[in-house]
């Protein structure tokens, strides 16, 4: 009889948890650790998630621009914030290629309280880190990386060993899509450069639609961007230059 009632309850108790609304904000415990939303590793067992990394690009910039924000988001376990938090970040020498110029950290950065809505599941606060145009990234495709590791500040813990380091990769241009193979290269938009990549976004497909999905599904669309941007080439040769001054060409 006794472990029937302690089923009972048990299921009780249960009933009372999933009952709250699924947006509310469940916290517990006292202490506070702190961790960055994205993995900057694989998860380990039984864990699925996989690393992923923040990407920062002066790609959409005008070439005066030299510093842009590379944004990480920050969580916080434990009981609501009455108060703002600070803590800071180091690098980590061993997972970091970019130059001590092409990067500025500050000495402290704040997660503030209060800042949670009421239909939020994590206390979370988003933060900058200043990322510097160097002139080795013109001769760089794939860019530089760069690592920071949490430093808890105050009575502040760090939380999953998985999410305690981030990840920033820099570069000046966009890396090549996949999409754009060998295919696309004869028979659509011609050899691939960064420049013109740009061109056709910034005046022709501005939210990007031209994807492997289009290429495969809907191949006349495809098709119908690439001719318009081979009219906007016509229709403005003086900006229809690659960055060693010959003409840019399509395929189509």
């Amino acid at each position: 009889m006794k472990r029937t009632k302690y089923f009972i309850g048990m299921f009780a108790m249960l009933l009372t948890v999933c009952s709250c609304s699924e947006n509310e904000l469940m916290v517990f415990g006292d202490e506070h650790h702190i961790y960055f939303d994205k993995f900057y590793k694989d998860a380990a067992a039984p864990g699925k998630e996989t690393a992923d990394s923040t990407l920062a690009s002066f790609f959409f910039e005008n070439d005066d621009v030299n510093e842009i924000d590379a944004k990480l988001v920050v969580h916080i376990t434990g009981k609501l914030l009455d108060q703002d938090r600070k803590f800071a970040l180091k690098v980590v020498p061993e997972l970091t290629t970019a130059n001590p110029d092409e990067y500025r950290l500050a000495d402290s950065y704040v997660f503030r309280a209060n800042n949670v809505s009421a239909d939020a599941k994590n206390q979370s606060d988003t933060i900058a880190i200043k990322m510097l145009r160097s002139g080795r990234l013109k001769d760089m495709p794939h860019g530089v990386r760069l690592c920071v590791e949490l430093v808890p500040m105050g009575d502040l813990q760090l939380g999953q060993t998985e999410r305690t380091r981030a990840v920033i990769n820099l570069t000046r241009d966009a890396i090549k899509p996949e999409w754009w193979d060998e295919e696309v290269t004869t028979l659509l938009l011609g050899k691939y450069s960064s420049k013109k990549y740009k061109l056709f976004l910034e005046n022709i497909d501005p939210d990007a639609t031209l994807n492997a999905d289009m290429l495969k599904n809907q191949p006349y669309k495809a098709i119908e961007l690439v001719r318009r941007f081979k009219r906007w080439l016509t229709e403005n040769p003086t900006k229809a230059r690659e960055e060693n001054g010959t003409k840019m060409t399509v395929n189509v």
